[in-house]
This record gives structure tokens, sequence and C-alpha cells, in this order.
């Protein structure tokens, strides 16, 4: 007689997700504790290895001096730097001459490699952009990576447990949308605790603003398993010892830095009551 199929462990892969969390609490402190020319330099040395994966991921080239990849990493860096030193209203221009040169050097590649370019150094800029703005840039940098660990957290506990329908299963067939709503939930909370904690913070539009970052932190993480797919990889590097690259650990941070950086171009994301 055969006995019952064993039970199926639902947090086999718990060890990665602690992993992206330390990953991330590290970024954080780094941003808040170096500032500065430290902070420009970290930054260019993240957009680095996330430029040279995704042309890894693209091309299917491991060599890391293909011209297309240094043209990309001198443009990031330039970008990056010019907006460190003058702000983005010079580092702007800087940026679309690069993305011009991308184009140019990336060959059958360079509609893809030109938006990831240009996707992922905007990214970086607007992280350096919001480290120095005063007095809240501390703040506001470690708000938004929690934010986005947090949703990372609810959604992957609340999907095992819970499970369901798939969110996109073309994509990611390990994503429900309970473990989306759990994220969402998961970041709300935290924004408005956070909130709470700081003075003149405004709890109820962080918490709007919290669950804003966490859905298009979801959108990031889509983004880059949908450029996987497409390409056939399963990380995008294993820069990180078993838990993939820096792309990887990453891409939700990017999705919501996106959401934080349209909201603060249309001037919706004061934090005073």
């Amino acid at each position: 007689m055969t006995g019952a199929p064993p039970r199926p462990v639902r947090f086999a892969d718990l060890g990665k997700r602690l992993a992206s969390g330390v990953v991330l609490a590290a970024i954080a402190l780094l941003q808040l504790w170096a500032g500065g020319g430290w902070a420009a330099a970290f930054l260019i040395v993240v957009l680095t290895l996330m430029l040279w994966e995704y042309h890894r991921m693209v091309t299917g080239s491991e060599a890391p001096t293909a011209p297309a990849l240094n043209v990309a990493v001198a443009a990031g860096a330039a970008a990056l730097v010019a907006t460190a030193i003058w702000g983005p209203p010079r580092g702007l221009p800087v940026l679309a001459v690069g993305a011009l040169a991308v184009l140019a050097a990336s060959g059958q590649w360079r509609g893809w490699l030109t938006a990831g370019f240009l996707y992922m150094t905007l990214a970086m800029g607007a992280l350096l952009v919001f480290r120095h703005r005063e007095p809240e840039g501390v703040l506001l940098i470690l708000w938004l990576v929690l934010v986005v660990v947090a949703a990372d957290v609810g959604a992957y506990f609340v999907g095992r447990r819970v499970g369901g329908r798939k969110l996109w299963p073309a994509v990611s067939p390990g994503k429900t949308w309970s473990g989306a709503f759990g994220g969402l939930a998961a970041a709300g909370l935290v924004g408005i605790f956070f909130a709470w904690l700081v003075v003149g913070w405004h709890p109820l539009r962080i918490g709007l603003l919290s669950l804003g970052i966490a859905v298009f932190s979801q959108f990031g993480d889509l983004l880059e398993s949908f450029v996987k797919r497409r390409f056939g990889v399963k990380d995008a590097s294993r820069l990180i010892p078993g838990h993939g690259g820096v792309m990887d650990r990453l891409d939700g941070v990017m999705g919501g830095v996106w959401f934080f950086a349209i909201c603060d171009s249309l001037g919706i994301s004061t934090f005073g009551s």
C-alpha cells in the first residue's frame, strides 16, 4: 500500500528571499551613510554590473569588453557623474547623448540594449537625486527600500500559503494574485508605520505612495522575468552565489523608483500633512 505523498515544502527558497533582503538592506545602508561622491561611485558600480548582466541576457555573450557594453557603461557613468555634480538638468542631456551612442553601437540588439540602458540608468540617477535631497533624502531611500522588501516578502508568504490564480503564468508561473495582494498589504502597512515614526510625514499619503511603489515593484519584477523568458535565461548572472545577479535583486527597487520619480515630477510626492 502506497502512503500519502510527502507534503510539498512551501518555503524551500526562503533562504534566497532572506539573502535578497540582506542585499537590499546593505544597499540602503550604503546609500544612507555614504552620500556625496561615494554614493555616486557605488551606484556607478551597481549600474555597471546590471548593464553587463543585461547585455549578457540579451546577446548571450559573456565577454565584459563588448563594444556596445563598453559604450553603455561609459555613458551611464558619465550621466551619473553629471547628475551628481550639476544635478538632473545637466545629467539628462548627457544621458540622451549616451543613449544615442548605445543605439549606434548595439547592432541588431539596438532596441533592447538602448531601452535597458535608459531604464536602468534613469533609475540609478533618480536614486542619486533622492539621496541628495535635503532634509529627507536619507529617510526617503530607507523608506523606498523597506517598502519594496515588504512587498516582496508579503507576496512570498501569502502566495505560498494561499496560492490560487496565477498573476501572469506565461512570464512568471510562481506568482499569484493572492501573493500580489499580500505584498500590497505588507507594503502599505510598512509605509504607514514608517511615516508614523517620522515627524512630519503624513501616514495616509505615505501609505498610498507605498501601495503605488509596491505595484510598480512587482511590475519591475515581471519586466525582468519577461526579458529572461524572451531570451531563455534563468538568472541575470551568478554574481551573488546561489542567488542570481544584481538585477535579480534590484528589479523591484527599480520599478518602485520609477513610480516615485513619476510622482515626484508631477509634484504629488510631498511628505508633509
